[in-house]
């Protein structure tokens, strides 16, 4: 049986993990992948894998802010893989729904040791590597949000609107597949800004969905399951 605990957690540690990123953008020494001259970070040309980096496009070494990206990263995996345990579990509550959020959360655990992968292979010294992992990644992350989207239909218990939010993330996910698979190429700038600010918003949006999740499920469906006990 799920906990709040899961949820409170999984909220924390995404918080923890944004003010880490920062920090670790403000200390990023400078360079893109087009121009190796800029200074900074720049939200519209780096992707958030530059963070990671041992030394910067730049030449510049990037020694801490590789250490807050991995442990932002990390943190932010283990944060969600949490939350998606609790949702999970309610979802697992009865045989119609058991087998849809089992499924997922199959398919979660690859998606959580992906992006494990992600932070500890960075770009400079082992891209092809880095570069499969973020596929794999983002390739199976929305079967994840599809199966639970199923999952919340299917169980009469769960409110509508968690059924709409496991849709829309699952649009957005695969809406960012589409765009890293058949997107503008990097090789161009317009394309580098298109492909480094839709990494942002599907990142910063596939967080809020599931945090959101944590919220539905902490009003509707604990309460009602810690009920069910009693």
């Amino acid at each position: 049986m799920a906990s709040r605990f899961e949820f409170t957690y999984g909220r924390w540690a995404a918080g923890l993990a944004a003010m880490l990123a920062a920090i670790a953008m403000l200390r990023y020494p400078g360079g893109t992948y087009r121009d190796h001259s800029t200074r900074g970070y720049s939200l519209s040309h780096n992707f958030l894998s530059d963070l990671g980096a041992t030394v910067a496009h730049n030449g510049q070494p990037n020694g801490t802010g590789t250490a807050l990206f991995i442990a932002s990263l990390t943190i932010l995996v283990f944060g969600m893989g949490g939350c998606l345990i609790g949702l999970i579990a309610l979802y697992s509550r009865n045989t119609a729904t058991r087998r849809l959020a089992l499924a997922a959360g199959v398919i979660a655990a690859v998606v959580c040791a992906s992006f494990i992968g992600v932070a500890l292979t960075p770009e400079d010294r082992m891209l092809a590597l880095h570069i499969q992992l973020t596929r794999l990644a983002f390739r199976a992350f929305p079967l994840v949000a599809l199966l639970m989207a199923l999952a919340s239909r299917a169980d009469a218990g769960v409110p509508t609107r968690a059924t709409v939010v496991w849709a829309l993330l699952t649009v957005i996910l695969a809406a960012y597949v589409g765009i890293l698979d058949w997107g503008p190429s990097t090789r161009t700038s317009s394309g580098l800004v298109v492909q480094v600010v839709a990494q942002k918003v599907v990142t910063v949006a596939a967080v809020l969905l599931i945090v959101f999740q944590t919220y539905v499920a902490d009003r509707r469906l604990l309460p009602a399951a810690v009920d069910s006990r009693t």
